[in-house]
């Protein structure tokens, strides 16, 4: 067993450049290849390893670097929400200085020779790698797999494929339409191409001449990829730690939306109005085969629960172990207004724009998460659903700022408590939100039915009568749904949606805001210069540097 765990170690030492996430010939001390392979308790620590490694800090840079960002999976959750403008800092200007998140909001210091831009690059190929190390462990076409061999196998493809789909949609360059931006900022040498795939075949020798794959040949990858996940989990009893097939369902429904924006007419991708209608049937094929729930007011708002431990309508999330935190670099220490250890309940305090906040209904209960323009009036009406005393929050919490995410069992004193949360991958409300927008690009009166039929649970007053763009009431709701859980990002991207946070009156810090018309250029993410060194089919095929591009308001 020991050296089980000696190999489950080694797996997890990933390589900080893709062109190190490459085959290698196994040790031959320790577990063998083929001593782990057979063995269904190894191969399901190594998948169940993923997991865990996911939301452990310093992931790319390393301890003694100590970016404040740098926790993992959750860490670029919260670097793409800051990316849309939708999550700010509240406490204004003498606390931004604290908002390691600033670069994206901001969009600077994200061009390729900066030492922010291997943060997402690093992060995903050194948990790629130990995907591919664990589907490199079994053999597909192996006759009688047992369940274990398939759960494993299967998870580690769906995980895999949730990686190249949103690095594929991350580092697509997309047509930048802003006054400003567009006459300097060229993606013509780069149009169509996302990034390098590397799987559990990939040589060091093609690790170091492989191109960025075209969008149809990836997403035939990540396809492929999902189907296998989708046979192998078939009938499987799966943690929500790891895909099940609900989650690969959802995961199909993201790629569909995504591809709906185009019209190539690729020979094995769709695109267009059949892209649209494949996200759809997947979405709410994830919703019959979770036997999900929509979450309630109760477990939204909860005060020691909401947004810390999954439930019912989670398909999918994260575990927060005690041995992987750090009372800074974790996700509940930003998120939370209540986490008066990090940097979130100490100076920032994520929360909305005062638009944002007034265009959310007064009747829709979801609103009672973010503190209003008074924290004295919010305090006075909705104490229950905070953990703070009302001398700490007057003290503390600023206007907009957000009560959506809890310390763990709503402990406000003790990271080491606090800090032990479970952080949502996938919920089942996000697969509504996909089957009601790509049913309205082609129906828009189902699609209204849909969107109202959902909004029923979290406003009994909803009505999109009147609506003169559906699509984006539909976006803006999910918005709301799914505030600080680093999905709208994507929605944002493909829907050439902007971002308006320099306005008379914007509580946004001085230093943060930003009008851009259309795609931010910073939405387009660079490889970082380390890899296009030892990658030579990357030379000349990175994306145009973002920095400089769009001014700040004034």
């Amino acid at each position: 067993m020991n050296n089980i765990y000696k190999f489950l170690a080694m797996v997890l030492c990933a390589a900080v450049v893709a062109t190190g996430c490459v085959k290698e010939t196994f040790p031959t001390d320790g577990a063998t290849q083929e001593q782990v392979s057979e063995s269904t308790t190894a191969l399901e620590s190594l998948v169940g390893a993923i997991a865990v490694n996911m939301a452990y800090p310093y992931s790319a840079f390393g301890s003694d670097e100590n970016y404040g960002f740098d926790f993992g999976y959750p860490g670029m959750m919260c670097a793409l929400d800051a990316c849309t403008g939708d999550v700010i800092c509240t406490a204004g200007d003498d606390a931004a200085g604290y908002d390691w998140f600033w670069y994206w909001e901001r969009g600077t210091m994200l061009g390729p020779t900066m030492s922010i831009c291997p943060f997402f690059w690093n992060t995903y190929f050194a948990f790629m790698k130990s995907c591919n190390d664990v589907i490199g462990l079994v053999d597909m076409n192996k006759a009688n797999l047992s369940s274990g061999e398939k759960l494993s196998l299967g998870s580690a493809k769906a995980i895999r494929a949730c990686f190249y789909l949103d690095m594929a949609r991350q580092f697509e360059a997309l047509e930048v339409t802003d006054e400003a931006a567009a006459g300097k900022y060229d993606i013509s040498e780069v149009k169509g191409l996302t990034v390098p795939i590397i799987d559990e075949n990939t040589s060091e020798e093609k690790a170091r001449k492989n191109p960025r794959a075209k969008r149809d040949k990836m997403f035939e990858f990540i396809l492929k990829d999902l189907n296998d996940a989708e046979t192998l989990l078939d009938g499987l009893s799966v943690k929500k730690t790891i895909p099940s097939k609900a989650v690969v369902y959802g995961l199909k429904a993201r790629a569909y939306l995504w591809l709906g924006q185009f019209d190539e007419g690729y020979k094995n991708v769709k695109t267009g109005m059949e892209a649209y209608q494949e996200a759809a049937k997947y979405a709410r094929l994830a919703i019959t085969e979770s036997g999900a729930t929509i979450m309630t007011e109760g477990e939204w708002l909860n005060p020691t629960s909401g947004f810390n431990k999954a439930n019912n309508a989670w398909l999918w999330y994260l575990p927060q172990t005690a041995e992987g935190i750090t009372n800074l670099v974790n996700y509940i220490a930003w998120r939370s207004s209540e986490a008066t250890w990090g940097y979130g309940g100490k100076f920032v305090f994520e929360g909305v724009t005062n638009n944002f906040y007034n265009r959310m209904s007064e009747s829709d209960w979801r609103r009672k998460a973010f503190v209003g323009a008074s924290p004295a009036a919010w305090y006075k009406q909705y104490s229950s659903l905070t953990n703070l005393t009302e001398e700490q929050f007057m003290e503390k919490v600023p206007p907009y700022a957000n009560m959506k995410f809890h310390p763990a069992n709503g402990n406000t004193v003790s990271y080491t408590i606090g800090n032990v949360t479970d952080v949502p991958l996938m919920r089942v409300e996000e697969m509504y939100f996909i089957e009601a927008e790509a049913i309205a690009q082609y129906n828009e009166a189902e699609g209204k039915r849909l969107l109202e039929e959902f909004m029923t649970h979290r406003n009994p007053k909803y009505s999109a009568n009147g609506v003169s763009d559906l699509i984006d009431e539909i976006i803006f709701q999910k918005r709301v749904e799914l505030w600080g859980e680093g999905i709208v990002f994507y929605d944002f991207k493909r829907l050439n949606m902007g971002i308006q946070n320099g306005y008379t009156g914007t509580n946004v810090p001085s230093d943060s805001r930003v009008n851009v018309s259309g795609r931010a250029p910073w939405w387009n993410f660079c490889i970082p210069e380390s890899e296009v060194n030892q990658n030579l089919a990357l030379k000349d095929k990175n994306n145009p540097n973002p920095d400089g591009l769009i001014k700040l308001w004034k």
